[in-house]
């Protein structure tokens, strides 16, 4: 062999790729590319048809829950027109009522005037008294006590005036002027009661206290008071007429 040197060569196989790497500039960088514009509009038309939907259900749940609260209501004003209709009703039969009521009492006033008169002329008073549905009254002058006027009225065949009811009482208010009538009582604590024995009513009428142990009653313009049995004042004696 000759004095020249022997050079030796690394000869190295690449792969194809690896080839490709090396062939690829050293500044260049791996970007991703960008997604597409049809990919993008078909995200924004779901989202818009999602938000739709959503909304849909939000104003169909409003117009139902509206709808609900109508109904109710007009099932409210339903009921309180069937109400207002019965009330009318109750109200029309109550003043037809109130109507026959008046008509019956007017007939029964007409029948009652008509019965008294036919008893007052079959019935006579003596001279002096006043006649009144069937009873007679006397309206003394004379002024005595309470147990003189008793006396009084029994000699005449008669009794101190005993008022039985509200007509007879106003009737006699209309005449009465400080006179007894057949109301005492035996002591401050007792009740009252009159000549017969019969209890008083106070819803016919009260009586008023003067002072303490005042036990007998007069009547005047229309109120009945407690006095002293012993003073002189007049009184009314009443009997059944003849």
């Amino acid at each position: 062999m000759s004095e020249q040197s022997v050079t030796f060569v690394d000869l190295r196989f690449h792969t194809p790729a690896e080839q490709k790497r090396k062939r690829r500039p050293k500044h260049a960088r791996v970007t991703e590319s960008p997604p597409s514009s049809q990919w993008l509009l078909t995200v924004i038309l779901g989202l818009l048809c999602l938000a739709l939907v959503v909304t849909a259900r939000v104003w169909g749940a409003m117009v139902l829950q509206a709808s609900h609260q109508v109904r109710r209501q007009n099932e409210e004003l339903i009921q309180k027109l069937a109400i207002l209709k019965n009330f009318t009703q109750l109200q029309e039969t109550l003043t037809n009522c109130m109507q026959q009521r008046d008509d019956l009492q007017a007939n029964n006033t007409e029948l009652s005037n008509v019965l008294n008169k036919k008893v007052d002329k079959c019935s006579s008073c003596p001279e002096g008294w006043i006649q009144h549905r069937g009873k007679c009254y006397h309206f003394t002058n004379e002024r005595s006590s309470w147990q003189k006027s008793k006396k009084y009225c029994s000699s005449h065949g008669s009794r101190l005036l005993r008022i039985e009811n509200k007509e007879e009482l106003d009737f006699i208010n209309r005449q009465a002027c400080f006179h007894w009538i057949g109301l005492f009582r035996k002591g401050a604590t007792t009740n009252w009661m009159w000549e017969d024995g019969t209890a008083h009513s106070t819803d016919l009428f009260q009586v008023k206290k003067q002072e303490p142990g005042e036990s007998c009653v007069l009547l005047n313009a229309g109120e009945a008071t407690s006095y002293n049995c012993t003073q002189q004042y007049r009184c009314i004696c009443e009997k059944r007429a003849a």
